[in-house]
């Protein structure tokens, strides 16, 4: 299986059917919600500690780095969705494109499966068919990107 993803040599090329555009249009949107409310499960998902025996040092850490990569996590999902919507009719994106557009699908998959109540492997097994078709299908896409990257 090939794909959507194709290395032209310094740069991917990038073909999506409409309802890939449909679905994966609306990840971006998905991403600005993590946080908004109370105990949103994606936030820790996302946010995960770097300094695990030490609140302290990794508050600070947070302090000094949340613009950062706020900052950054914006500019990777406004490449993602300029290159979803140019992908209908097929674009090349660069390779630090491409690298934005695996994060982007990365993280949607963490938001999703943390608010679908999947912990552990086993947690799969209780998400609905249409859900798990979903994480399954941006799984498929992330290992297709890597492989094109890797290439």
């Amino acid at each position: 299986m090939r794909g959507p993803f194709r290395r032209r040599g310094d740069r991917v090329e990038i073909r999506l059917a409409d309802h890939e555009v449909q679905l994966l249009g609306q990840l971006p949107r998905l991403l600005e919600t993590v946080g908004l409310v109370p105990d949103d499960p994606a936030a820790d998902r996302l946010d995960v500690p770097v300094y695990l025996d030490d609140p302290d040092t990794d508050r600070e850490y947070r302090r000094w780095i949340r613009g950062e990569l706020d900052s950054a996590r914006a500019a990777d999902r406004s490449a993602f969705a300029e290159l979803v919507e140019a992908a209908r009719t097929g674009t090349t994106a660069s390779t630090e494109e491409a690298e934005a557009f695996l994060r982007v699908l990365a993280e949607g998959r963490l938001v999703l499966a943390a608010r679908m109540g999947i912990e552990v492997e086993d947690d799969y097994e209780r998400v609905s068919a249409p859900d798990a078709a979903v994480l399954d299908y941006l799984g498929a896409l992330q290992a297709l990107l890597i492989r094109e990257l890797s290439a």
